[in-house]
């Protein structure tokens, strides 16, 4: 289960941001989770739930998990390609094989809400 693992790189990123905003209670966490990151979203959530946020000042915060779709472009065309639209590893207006993902394969966290 990475998932955990994961859940902890996500909390320090959380950690760096009540420090750099000095905030005392957080209300709100999002955090992207893409299709193709490989992270399973409930094995995530259980994690961040029940074993990561207990116990901190984000106790009882909101937690969403928002699932991004994977987006590729084609850097032969600059098209911006979804991948559910591809019939092949190319892109659909030029036939370029030179695609980039950039989206949907990250999990990270989106935004942070406190006081």
């Amino acid at each position: 289960m990475h998932e955990h693992g994961i859940g902890r790189e996500l909390w320090a990123v959380i950690e760096e941001h009540i420090k750099q905003n000095n905030l005392k209670k957080i209300t709100k966490i999002s955090i992207v989770i893409g299709k193709a990151s490989g992270i399973e979203k409930e094995l995530l959530v259980h994690t961040m739930k029940d074993h990561i946020i207990p116990e901190t000042i984000a106790k009882g915060c909101e937690l969403e998990f928002v699932v991004e779709d994977l987006t590729a472009l084609c850097n032969a065309c600059q098209e911006k390609i979804e991948i559910h639209k591809m019939e092949a590893a190319c892109c659909p207006k030029c036939g370029s094989g030179d695609i980039s993902i950039i989206a949907g394969n990250d999990v990270f966290v989106k935004s942070i809400e406190g006081e």
